[in-house]
């Protein structure tokens, strides 16, 4: 039976907002990498079972929309709105209580049904203006 890469990435985006981090095995390789913003790189199911710990920590009622989607053989892209409520210390910044929506692009590629390497491009700028740390006018410039 062939496994659909976009239901997999669907799979894997829904236990994550339920926060079962359990459950991420059902969609992740036990040695996926994962490549985030700021060049950071994790190996494993538990360093995403900590990021998602650490974004439910900051933000409730996290969740994470696919509003579009494109799969060819094991690659699977998706556009994903993320939405949350700041309540908690997120990336250093004090709860602001402010709900906040950044866009998100995902990449993945999947195999036997499993997530078994993933890049994450999130637009950090907007989250950052929405939080009160960056004005309408700042730009995130290269490095920063």
């Amino acid at each position: 039976m062939t496994v659909d890469p976009a239901d997999v990435l669907r799979g894997y985006l829904h236990d994550g907002d339920r926060n079962d981090n359990e459950a991420l095995a059902r969609w992740l390789d036990p040695d996926v990498e994962t490549h985030s913003p700021g060049g950071v790189t994790t190996v494993g199911i538990a360093a995403q079972a900590e990021s998602w710990t650490a974004a439910h920590t900051g933000l409730g009622e996290l969740r994470h929309e696919v509003t579009d989607v494109v799969a060819e053989g094991e690659l699977v892209a998706a556009r994903v709105d993320v939405t949350g409520i700041h309540h908690g210390h997120f990336l250093g910044i004090a709860p602001t209580g402010r709900r906040i929506r950044v866009d998100q692009a995902l990449f993945a590629r999947v195999r036997d049904g499993r997530i078994v390497e993933m890049w994450e491009v999130v637009d950090t700028g907007a989250g950052l203006r929405q939080l009160g740390v960056l004005s309408g006018q700042q730009r995130l410039s290269p490095g920063s």
